[in-house]
């Protein structure tokens, strides 16, 4: 039978000491998403870093199909964590740096649970370019059950520039490339690949509604990957949003 507390104490720990570790035992491991959840609640409550918004893994429907989900996988984001464009880390502060460009989403007021995409719109201050740098605790990488265990690989997160009009854009995207040091990581122009935003912030809204919690003014939620998340050991990282601008940040080798 899964262990929650004793999971959540080993990804804790891990966090909190920024170490490496093996897959969880298998007797103590979750066996579906739920279980991940219970175990990935437990731990940040371990780790005691306040929330300061959400992550959306999974984010397309072919992807989710392929996982056996049926909707995005769901992370925090922590607060001290959501950096402004131009940021700079090391590579202390992140083992496996994962970059994806994304689209993130601040919100301004609490939608009802049974809110419908279209009446979420009403809820947002504003859209912004992003780039999370998501990271993971093991040493190798995990299925999506034991990823969502260890906080949905969730790491540093850079909210960069408001995008003007973005109520009218529609968001079914232009061409995104991701690079490391002017080398592409990767790139993306087929509109079939990009995250679905507005249903993912659906599935979100009432994906918390039956855990009893709802989004709140100020909340940040970034939205899925909108390139392929790729792996980088440190450079300078660019995200860059053809016909809406770029987003930077800096991981730096100590």
């Amino acid at each position: 039978m899964t262990d929650i507390t004793a999971a959540s104490r080993i990804l804790a720990d891990a966090f909190t000491t920024h170490t490496l570790i093996d897959p969880l035992p298998a007797d103590i491991a979750p066996k579906n998403f739920e279980e991940a959840y219970a175990i990935q609640d437990a731990t940040l409550a371990t780790v005691g870093i306040a929330q300061a918004g959400w992550k959306l893994a999974v984010a397309t429907r072919a992807a989710q199909e392929k996982i056996g989900a049926d909707g995005p996988l769901v992370g925090p984001l922590l607060d001290g964590r959501i950096l402004g464009d131009g940021a700079t880390l090391t590579t202390k502060d992140i083992h496996f740096p994962n970059i994806e460009a994304e689209i993130a989403v601040v919100m301004d007021s609490t939608p009802a649970p049974d809110a419908t995409s279209s009446d979420i719109l009403d809820h947002i201050k504003s859209m912004h370019l992003a780039i999370e740098i998501a990271d993971r605790r093991y040493h190798e990488k995990q299925d999506p059950i034991q990823t969502l265990a260890d906080l949905n690989s969730t790491s540093h997160f850079i909210l960069g520039a408001e995008i003007d009009g973005w109520r009218d854009l529609g968001f079914i995207g232009g061409k995104v490339t991701t690079k490391s040091d002017g080398e592409v990581l990767a790139s993306n122009d087929d509109p079939d690949a990009w995250p679905e935003i507005f249903g993912g912030l659906e599935y979100l809204v009432g994906f918390l509604a039956k855990r009893g919690k709802s989004l709140k003014a100020g909340d940040v939620i970034t939205t899925g990957a909108c390139a392929l998340p790729t792996i980088t050991p440190h450079g300078k990282i660019e995200a860059i949003f053809e016909g809406l601008g770029t987003v930077t940040a800096e991981i730096k080798k100590v």
